[in-house]
């Protein structure tokens, strides 16, 4: 088995506590990666940088540039960009502790595992306890691969687990959305319907890995066809239904 790879190492700075933690990523991802090839002769195509006057420009010659109207750009050292940049460091610096609760799932960006780095470290359990016990998170700031994030620790399952969290002006307002102000009146009976209809597909227990990327599983069975030189069909769409009224699609629902 492989063993995976931690994407940080380092301290958090709890008050005069320090506790030595390792993160590792909790998602991996399972996209197909497709390269463009040059129909003739199979071959990845590679793009070349021109500039709008229509002239191929060398990695040599280019700068980086921010728009400050429509067609006018002033020019940073690449110097000065690296200085802004957050030092690397190795401590997560805790600001704060909040009740859980009030972390909105929107808030979330990514999630790391986070561990200790030795076995037996009170510091680190001590800590797990206690956020479990008072259903509190804590938020801090981390610099992983030079670039600073707002984060929350959280317990997890034997652990803890690091939230990457979105900074405030980050999060677009859900109020500057059309069609939610105005709720139309719904009737006891389709509350009735709808319960049941949740009822029917209601499961106790959530089981993630009962679901599949079908794109994912469709585009290997494709390309084992083809290599073995199959004949493959492709599905024609579903044609579209036809519109009902809530409560026919209630009724037909629960019925099915």
């Amino acid at each position: 088995m492989k063993l995976m790879r931690a994407s940080w190492s380092g301290s958090i700075s709890w008050g005069l506590v320090n506790i030595p933690v390792k993160i590792y990523s909790a998602t991996k991802s399972k996209q197909v990666s497709f390269r463009m090839l040059c129909k003739e002769h199979v071959v990845p195509v590679h793009y070349k940088m021109v500039c709008e006057h229509g002239e191929e420009v060398s990695k040599d010659n280019v700068v980086m540039g921010l728009e400050f109207e429509k067609k006018s750009y002033f020019i940073l050292d690449t110097e000065e960009i690296k200085k802004l940049k957050p030092k690397r460091t190795d401590t997560l610096e805790i600001y704060e502790f909040v009740d859980l609760e009030q972390i909105d799932p929107v808030y979330y960006e990514k999630h790391y595992y986070m561990i200790p780095q030795k076995k037996r470290d009170k510091a680190f359990f001590l800590l797990r306890e206690l956020l479990e016990e008072m259903k509190k998170a804590a938020i801090g700031k981390v610099v992983i691969k030079n670039k600073e994030y707002l984060c929350a620790i959280q317990p997890y399952k034997k652990g803890l687990l690091l939230s990457i969290l979105h900074y405030y002006d980050e999060i677009r307002d859900v109020n500057e959305l059309e069609n939610l102000d105005e709720v139309p009146e719904i009737s006891e009976k389709e509350k009735e319907l709808g319960r049941l209809l949740i009822q029917k597909y209601y499961n106790e227990k959530f089981d993630l890995s009962k679901y599949k990327d079908t794109f994912i599983e469709e585009l290997k069975e494709l390309v084992k066809k083809k290599m073995a030189g199959e004949e493959v069909k492709i599905e024609e769409a579903k044609p579209k239904e036809e519109e009902i009224s809530l409560m026919e699609a209630l009724k037909a629902s629960i019925e099915k």
